[in-house]
């Protein structure tokens, strides 16, 4: 009888004294997946995570918004990869940085003036494709040489090659209804 209570006596201190709590895994261990349920298969992919290079949106900030606002496009050639390929929302695609520029500046020769604002742009990376993409949300407020105004809210997906230049631009756009 005396061992019974003596095991009984260890056991229970053993157990009261064991810490079952299990330590936190370090922030850049914990990886969460969402489980995601859609009703389509996605063509292209569904594995993004945020991107690690801010200087993309920077990149494109300047390039594609500040450098279009200021009528300035020739600086085009220090980001925009010669092979690029840009699909514009009014359904034109233009290939080839040159082709592009050319593009841009008649465009941008219609308009006196052109004031623009990022609303929200974001760097992502497709994990399974291994592509840096820059989202942006923006505003444009341009003003026709012949003084008539046009506001269009629009959104470009920019994907950066292996070399951090602009290679592929989705653009999407929406004018502004008029009440």
């Amino acid at each position: 009888m005396r061992k019974f209570f003596l095991v009984l006596t260890v056991t229970s201190i053993v157990t009261a004294c064991k810490d079952e709590t299990k330590p936190a895994a370090p922030a850049e261990d914990v990886q969460v997946k969402a489980a995601m349920s859609l009703p389509y298969v996605p063509t292209y992919s569904s594995s993004f995570k945020m991107g690690d290079h801010p200087e993309y949106c920077t990149m494109i900030a300047q390039g594609s918004w500040k450098d279009w606002e200021n009528n300035t496009m020739d600086n085009m050639k220090s980001w925009v990869a010669d092979t690029i390929v840009a699909f514009h929302s009014d359904n034109t695609m233009v290939k080839g940085a040159d082709s592009l520029i050319a593009r841009w500046k008649v465009g941008r020769a219609k308009y006196s003036s052109v004031s623009d604002s990022i609303e929200a742009i974001m760097p992502v990376y497709s994990t399974d494709k291994d592509e840096n993409w820059v989202l942006v949300w923006a505003k444009e407020t341009n003003v026709k040489t012949d003084g008539t105004k046009e506001t269009a809210n629009v959104m470009e997906t920019w994907r950066i090659n292996k070399d951090g230049k602009a290679d592929l631009l989705l653009q999407y756009d929406r004018a502004t209804r008029k009440k």
